[in-house]
């Protein structure tokens, strides 16, 4: 073996993954991340029952997101799916999708309005600082199980539209957890599902268009953060007329054309994939 061989042998087996990328293991984490996020956060507020709002935010999100957090980390880097954190960015591959960063932005500046008409003097520096850590969590422990280890978990095996598909119908179900178990009539549970489905979307465009995860975590918390400081209640992740502001409105609109002009997209890239290999093949 020439020496170029032998320092490529190693480099190659550096790059397997030590656990089999699988659709279930993906599957498995999210179920376990939301099943706990949702069910154990209840057992604490019902038995511990703080007082105060900012109580009981905190001890439905911070007990049990941190030890889910640091769970998926752990996965993250002994798994050796590197595919979690950073995938070829949207320009970086042929054709390059530059177009994909409007996304982003879009979303940023969405963030960006609704931080404007935030009534900051409802809010004292512990509620703002509370918050800010909380959302980032969210922000964190969603993208790295939904964004970064189930895409991974499909991508590997499967094509870009299926795992555009399945990653964002199951953050869309995953969202509408808490409803079906306090009984909701059906349509607002799959209004519920759709809503965060197109959420799913849009975030893992904003991680395909930058290549890096890091990405879609800043904009998951960014956009949490405005929207329960400009809510009445913690209960409540619904901004105080903000959604009816003409610039809002109008960027909500183009993101959800963008959610069309996504899947086409992907379909595409898929079609270039097959017909890749079957040149392949046939050279072959």
């Amino acid at each position: 073996m020439s020496a170029p061989a032998r320092a490529a042998a190693p480099a190659a087996a550096r790059a397997q993954p030590r656990i089999p990328q699988r659709f279930w293991i993906g599957l498995v984490a999210v179920i376990v991340y939301v099943a706990l996020a949702a069910g154990v956060s209840s057992l604490l507020v019902d038995w511990l029952a703080p007082e105060g709002e900012l109580a009981e935010f905190a001890l439905s999100h911070i007990p049990v997101l941190l030890p889910l957090i640091i769970a998926g980390l752990v996965f993250a880097r002994r798994s050796g799916w590197a595919e979690i954190w950073r995938t070829p960015a949207a320009f970086e591959t042929r054709p390059r999708r530059w177009w994909m960063l409007v996304i982003p932005l879009l979303m940023l500046t969405q963030s960006i309005i609704v931080l404007t008409l935030t009534p900051w003097g409802n809010w004292d520096i512990l509620g703002i600082a509370l918050v800010a850590l909380i959302t980032a969590m969210v922000g964190l422990g969603e993208e790295l199980y939904f964004r970064g280890i189930l895409r991974s978990s499909l991508r590997a095996n499967h094509g870009e539209t299926l795992t555009l598909l399945v990653t964002s119908l199951l953050f869309g179900a995953a969202h509408s957890f808490g409803s079906a178990i306090h009984g909701e009539p059906v349509g607002t549970i799959a209004f519920q599902v759709g809503v965060t489905m197109l959420d799913g979307v849009l975030f893992y465009a904003a991680f395909r268009a930058t290549g890096r995860l890091w990405v879609a975590i800043a904009l998951h918390a960014l956009s949490d953060f405005t929207l329960y400081l400009s809510s009445t209640n913690l209960a409540d992740q619904n901004a105080i007329d903000v959604s009816t502001v003409p610039a809002n409105i109008a960027i909500q609109g183009t993101l959800w054309a963008l959610v069309v002009v996504v899947f086409i997209s992907a379909m595409r890239q898929d079609l270039a994939a097959r017909r890749s290999r079957r040149v392949v093949e046939q050279t072959a």
